[in-house]
């Protein structure tokens, strides 16, 4: 019994290939996948099938730098290529059959044509183009030599990619094993110091009470690092845990107003709010927004001096001030705060990436410029963009004198 022809089908969408694939393996023919330029070129070169079925339009490189790819391998020179895509450029024909197509079908793709003309092709094989002129030739070859560099560029940018993917993954994972280990001995340190604080002799002196509260005081601290150091895993690994329902944002907002307002009042702070008294409902977790939106606003408190003030605005957007499907909540956190340098805008989201110098900063996580574990706005981009939400900063720079202050922009979907 011989082997069935083998078609390369490169394609980068799952339905079109996926049906492709069906209908030629019902016609008997056996069919390797690939999804996109590269792997089109690299499955090429390893199997030689006996034709080659390209889509023009793919992700990494377009099909006619593939095409002329693979025609610059010998071994591949009689292989018939045919040229699929949905464009409709007047001169697409002309140039497929210019770099080395056989053949061009327009999508979607009548499966009978289909059949016919792979049938014919491979019958016929590659049939090749005249002689080129020198000048052709050269260009021929400078294109090649500009697709191998374009090949070592992606190889390149793939391991790059694969190595910042690997360490990621490994962030990822220090962070859970770390807040993991961190949580049993953080536990026998709270308890020990529970059963001093009950010793009678110590009940009385107040020296070792003062110190007690300092433990005390100092493994709360550490008990809400570990916290954020476990939502940031929670929110990368299993956002499927949130509690999805109608929300009123105007709740959120007079929640977090409730629980940072103590705290902003301590700093002499005005907290104000500005709620639209239409503003819709959006389609979350109401504790999960709770959490996120109580960090950007404690940021803002943490950042802007003592006297100063903070705003949590909000609002419905148009559908049409963003170009989308859906009306949107805004929610805007403004303070008169230091600002942000405008080099550390695009970091300020990232895991353990904080605004200024660690150095800096007192170890208070409520005073002026407290320190931190770097991770709250981390976990408030998580949860917002879990909620198919998007947020911003906006800050004319870090300036500790004239004080340019922040602006945190958060868009969630309307219901």
């Amino acid at each position: 019994m011989s082997t069935p022809p083998i078609i390369l089908n490169v394609e980068d969408v799952d339905e079109s290939r996926n049906l492709i694939r069906r209908i030629l393996e019902s016609a008997g023919y056996q069919v390797i996948d690939a999804e996109n330029a590269m792997e089109g070129i690299e499955k090429a070169n390893k199997f030689k099938p006996d034709l080659i079925l390209m889509d023009i339009n793919l992700p990494d490189l377009d099909g006619f730098t593939a095409v002329t790819r693979i025609r610059s391998f010998s071994h591949l020179g009689t292989v018939p290529i045919i040229a699929l895509t949905a464009r409709t450029v007047s001169d697409d024909r002309e140039r497929a059959r210019a770099i080395g197509c056989d053949s061009y079908l327009n999508k979607p793709v009548d499966f009978d044509e289909l059949i016919t003309e792979v049938d014919r092709h491979i019958s016929a094989g590659h049939q090749r183009q005249n002689a080129a002129t020198i000048r052709e030739y050269y260009l021929h070859e400078q294109n090649i030599a500009l697709i191998e560099e374009l090949e070592h560029k992606f190889a390149e940018l793939q391991a790059a990619y694969e190595r910042l993917r690997h360490l990621e993954e490994a962030k990822s994972n220090f962070i859970s094993v770390v807040s993991h280990e961190l949580r049993t001995p953080l536990t026998v340190i709270h308890s020990y110091t529970q059963m001093l604080q009950l010793l009678p002799e110590l009940k009385t002196n107040e020296q070792a009470k003062d110190l007690l509260a300092g433990v005390t005081r100092g493994s709360n601290r550490l008990q809400e690092i570990i916290n954020d150091m476990v939502s940031v895993v929670r929110v990368e690994l299993a956002r499927a845990e949130f509690d999805f329902a109608p929300v009123s944002v105007r709740s959120v907002i007079k929640a977090v107003e409730e629980e940072q307002g103590p705290i902003a009042a301590g700093r002499r702070i005005s907290l104000k709010t500005e709620i639209a008294k239409d503003l819709p409902m959006v389609y979350g977790d109401f504790k999960q927004l709770h959490s996120a939106l109580a960090r950007i606003v404690g940021n803002a408190i943490k950042y802007t001096p003592d006297g100063g003030w903070v705003m949590i605005r909000a609002c419905t957007l148009d559908k049409t001030d963003y170009e989308d499907s859906v009306d949107f909540v805004e929610i805007v956190v403004a303070d008169s705060g230091v600002g942000i340098a405008l080099d550390k805008q695009k970091l300020i989201f990232d895991k353990f990436s904080t605004a200024e110098d660690v150095a800096l900063h007192s170890t208070s996580k409520t005073s002026f410029m407290g320190g931190g574990a770097g991770l709250g706005l981390t976990i408030a981009k998580g949860v917002i963009e879990s909620h198919k939400g998007r947020i911003w900063v906006k800050s004319d720079g870090y300036d500790p004198q004239n004080l340019p202050g922040s602006k945190f922009f958060i868009l969630l979907p309307a219901l």
